[in-house]
C-alpha cells in the first residue's frame, strides 16, 4: 500500500482537522472544494491560503524531501507544483499508516469500534446506508420497467413474481414472469380458470413430466387438471405462447401455491400502483396483497398431491413484510422518483420504519457486535452494509472504518 493511497484516503475523507492545515512555511490552509475524484488527482479543487483563494486540481502525492505526506495545489496550465506555498503537509504517522494497511489486507476494526460510536452517529450512518439499498434496488426496478416496455403495470408484476421466490426461487419466478404477456391476457381477467391455465401452462407446470411419479395419476384423472389443460393448448395457440422448462423450479420446494395466488392476485386486479400509492397505512397494503385462494389449492400444494391440512389461504405474516419490503417499498420509491412525487418516496421509507426488523443471519451477527436493528429500516441498512461493504472488503469505505482510522490520524 503506497503512502499516496494513505494521502488520497485522508483527503477525500477530509480527515485532518483544520487547525492542523497549513503549509511548509507556516500558512493556513482552508479546504474550499476537495474537488471531484479522478484517479490520484482531485480536479477543480480550491483552497485558501491565508486569505488568498488558489484554484486547480489536487495532486496526492509523498513529499520527496522527508517523506511525509503532501497535498498540492497545481493550477491546469502548471500541472506540476512550483509554488511551496501551494502545498499542504500531512503527516498521517506511522500508527495511522500501519492501521490503514491492515485494514486495506482485510484486517476489520468493526467490532472495536461500533461500541465506541454514539448513537447520533451510527443512526447517521444507518440512515444513509439504508437510503443506498433502496436506490439499489430501484436501479433494479428501472432496468425491469425497461425491459417492460415502460409499463408500471407489468413491472410491479414482475417485481412481485420475482419476490414470490422468496430468494430460493427468485431468479425461475423473474424469467417465468418475463414471458408472460398481460396485455393479451388482460382480455380473459375476468376468468380465474383461462389466468390460471396460462400462468401454469407456461410455467410447464401441466406437462406430465413436470409432476412426480406418484401423482401423475391422479393429476390425470382430477377434472381441474384436464380442464386446465384443455384451457392452455386453446390459449396457447390463440396468442402464440411460450412456456419455461420446468426444470427451472428445481428441486427446493413446488411453484404451485405461488403461482394459484399471483393468478389469484391478477384475476382480482388489485395490487396496483394507484391502488398501492393509496395505502397510507402498513394495515391497508397488508390488506391488499391478502388475495385468499382457495377452490382446489385450499388443501393441496401439486397437482395430484394428497389433500393436506395445511390452510394456504393467506400470506403468512413474515411474508407479507418481506413482500412489502422487498417489492412494494422499492417500486413506490422508483414510481415516486418517476413522477417526481417525494411524498411517495417518503411514504415508501416511512413503511420500512414502521415494519418490524427481519430476522436472519446477518441480523444476528450483527447484534452479537452490538448494532441492533429496531426496525425493518435498521434491517435493511444492515443487510447493506454486509452485501456491499463487508462482502465486497470494502472496509476503507465503511463510516466504522472511517471513524476508527480518524480516531489515529496524528497519534
Amino acid at each position: 500500500m503506497k503512502k499516496r493511497d494513505i494521502l488520497h484516503y485522508i483527503w477525500k475523507y477530509r480527515m485532518v482537522a483544520h487547525d492542523k492545515l497549513r503549509t511548509p512555511s507556516g500558512k493556513n490552509i482552508e479546504i474550499l472544494n476537495i474537488g471531484e475524484e479522478d484517479g490520484n488527482i482531485f480536479r477543480n479543487g480550491c483552497v485558501r491560503i491565508d486569505g488568498s483563494e488558489r484554484e486547480g486540481d489536487i495532486l496526492v502525492e509523498p513529499s520527496e524531501d522527508d517523506g511525509s505526506a503532501a497535498l498540492c495545489v497545481v493550477s491546469p496550465e502548471s500541472p506540476c507544483p512550483t509554488d511551496p506555498d501551494a502545498t499542504l503537509v500531512i503527516e498521517p504517522g506511522k500508527h495511522f499508516e500501519d492501521e490503514f494497511l491492515a485494514i486495506s489486507c482485510g484486517k476489520r476494526p468493526c467490532e472495536e469500534t461500533i461500541n465506541a460510536t454514539d448513537t447520533l452517529h451510527t443512526n447517521s450512518y444507518l440512515s444513509r446506508l439504508l437510503i443506498e439499498r433502496i436506490e439499489d434496488k430501484a436501479r433494479r426496478i428501472t432496468a425491469t420497467h425497461n425491459l417492460s416496455d415502460k409499463r408500471w403495470e407489468e413491472t410491479l408484476f414482475r417485481t412481485l413474481a420475482r419476490n414470490f421466490g422468496f430468494g430460493i426461487q427468485g431468479e425461475a419466478f423473474e424469467q417465468w414472469a418475463s414471458i408472460l404477456d398481460l396485455t393479451a391476457m388482460g382480455k380473459h381477467r375476468d376468468n380465474l380458470m383461462q389466468i390460471e391455465a396460462v400462468f401454469f401452462g407456461q410455467a410447464g407446470l401441466l406437462e406430465t413430466e413436470s409432476i412426480p411419479e406418484y401423482y401423475r395419476v391422479e393429476a390425470e384423472r382430477t377434472p381441474y387438471y384436464t380442464e386446465l389443460k384443455k384451457e392452455y393448448k386453446f390459449l396457447k395457440a390463440k396468442f402464440n405462447l411460450q412456456q419455461v422448462d420446468h426444470k427451472i423450479w428445481g428441486g427446493s420446494g413446488t411453484p404451485h401455491l405461488r403461482i394459484a395466488r399471483l393468478a389469484a392476485m391478477y384475476h382480482k386486479g388489485n395490487v396496483t400502483l394507484s391502488g398501492i400509492a393509496e395505502c397510507d397505512t402498513l394495515d391497508e397494503l397488508k390488506r391488499l396483497l391478502q388475495t385468499p385462494i382457495g377452490g382446489y389449492w385450499s388443501n393441496r400444494t401439486h397437482f395430484g398431491g394428497t389433500t393436506t391440512t395445511a390452510k394456504p389461504e393467506s400470506i403468512s405474516t413474515k411474508h407479507l413484510h418481506l413482500l412489502i419490503i422487498n417489492t412494494i417499498v422499492p417500486i413506490l420509491y422508483s414510481y415516486g422518483k418517476h413522477r417526481k412525487d417525494n411524498n411517495l418516496c417518503n411514504k415508501a421509507e416511512d413503511h420500512l420504519h414502521l415494519l418490524p426488523p427481519e430476522d436472519n443471519g446477518i441480523i444476528r451477527t450483527w447484534e452479537k457486535m452490538g448494532l441492533h436493528a429496531n426496525c425493518a429500516a435498521d434491517s435493511q441498512a444492515l443487510i447493506q452494509l454486509k452485501k456491499e461493504y463487508c462482502n465486497k472488503k470494502r472496509c476503507l469505505d465503511c463510516q466504522f472504518a472511517y471513524r476508527h482510522l480518524k480516531s489515529l490520524l496524528g497519534k
